[in-house]
């Protein structure tokens, strides 16, 4: 990534050095795959604007022009290459730079010396002090893609909400690294997710709807369940979830949504996900199962050849570990992220907190 944050005042230089740009958030990049990849951007009055981009050390510049006046800006690049990097600017009808250049990749291959680094944040979109450092360590260590574990904007997921406590704070992340969201209680709050499903766009070809999806990146199957709708045996997510963890080939397969199926913090495990959820994901070779909810970090030991992780310590106030959980191996009430890196035979999980120290650390490996 080109853009690299060092220090939270400038982090907070770049969150609002397009006040006068008329951007209310973005650009931000969203559904990368091995040939494409989408940029987003939002602005207060409707507008034209061009996308320019190009490869990395390229001579010229391609650009698309939204030829239509308005306030949601899409640019769908579908003709890029594999395992490359772009960079890109967002220019006005004048011509004139709305945004700075920023850089993005396209999926490449997984292997042993090329590993991919995922960034997992939970229950962070506050608008804190503590968000911002959590954000800030994240830059330092550079991930390919982020997952979230819901409750992204705080107190009830409005739009407004996910301008300012999420899209503020994370823009110089989001414009090079796509974000893939799971939703919380509290996203769920206004017009069951509509605005969360608004500004994130989710690669939904395997499931048909954005409560839930999955995505492959090379050999990891990536599964993003609403733990706010019906999940019980026989619904449409649990008949789906199913198919989708049974058809899955890839060599490493990593859930992740908001209540978690064991913790030890204020909310604690939830009521019937052990017998339903759990043997599911026991049966079908999941590696890693990622929560939130409870704003702490939490790992368990492995129940049934399964890793449960808790993740909740992004930026919102944390929780005390205050619930009986038999599986419990670590428990921190600590600002965090967790950082994968997933190699083709190995997974290397940490908990860094918000200075940047590797709190926990845990392998998980293919024989």
């Amino acid at each position: 990534m080109k853009t690299v944050i060092t220090s939270l005042s400038l982090l907070f230089s770049l969150i609002f050095v397009q006040a006068d740009s008329g951007i209310t958030f973005g650009p931000y990049v969203q559904r990368v795959s091995e040939t494409g990849a989408t940029i987003f951007i939002r602005t207060d009055e409707a507008q034209v604007l061009t996308l320019n981009y190009r490869k990395v050390g390229a001579d010229t510049w391609k650009t698309i022009e939204d030829n239509s006046a308005k306030t949601v800006h899409r640019f769908r690049l579908a003709t890029l290459k594999q395992g490359r990097e772009y960079e890109y600017f967002i220019a006005n009808a004048d011509g004139d730079h709305l945004t700075l250049t920023y850089t993005f990749q396209t999926e490449k291959d997984v292997t042993t010396d090329d590993p991919l680094r995922v960034a997992v944040v939970g229950d962070f979109g506050a608008f804190t002090t503590d968000e911002l450092r959590v954000v800030t360590q994240m830059m330092w260590w550079k991930p390919d893609i982020i997952l979230t574990t819901g409750d992204n904007a705080y107190e009830s997921g409005t739009l407004d909400e996910y301008t300012n406590n999420v899209f503020k704070p994370y823009q110089p992340l989001l414009a090079e690294v796509p974000m893939y969201a799971s939703m919380g209680n509290h996203d769920y709050t206004t017009e069951e997710g509509d605005p969360m499903k608004e500004v994130f766009e989710m690669p939904t070809g395997n499931s048909g709807t954005e409560d839930y999806y999955s995505f492959n990146y090379d050999n990891i199957h990536f599964v993003a369940v609403n733990s706010n709708l019906d999940y019980t045996v026989g619904s449409d997510q649990y008949t789906w979830l199913q198919e989708d963890l049974e058809t899955a080939d890839q060599r490493w397969k990593i859930v992740y949504f908001h209540h978690p199926v064991y913790s030890s913090g204020d909310h604690g495990s939830t009521s019937g996900m052990d017998s339903i959820l759990a043997p599911l994901f026991s049966a079908n070779d999941v590696d890693l199962v990622l929560n939130g909810h409870d704003h702490d970090y939490e790992r368990n030991q492995k129940v049934s050849g399964v890793l449960y992780v808790v993740t909740g310590g992004g930026g919102r106030s944390l929780y005390s570990e205050s619930n009986e959980n038999p599986y419990s191996k670590v428990f921190l009430a600590e600002y965090h992220f967790v950082g994968l890196i997933i190699q083709t035979d190995e997974l290397k999980l940490k908990a860094i907190d918000k200075r940047g120290y590797a709190f926990d650390e845990k392998r998980l490996s293919k024989d």
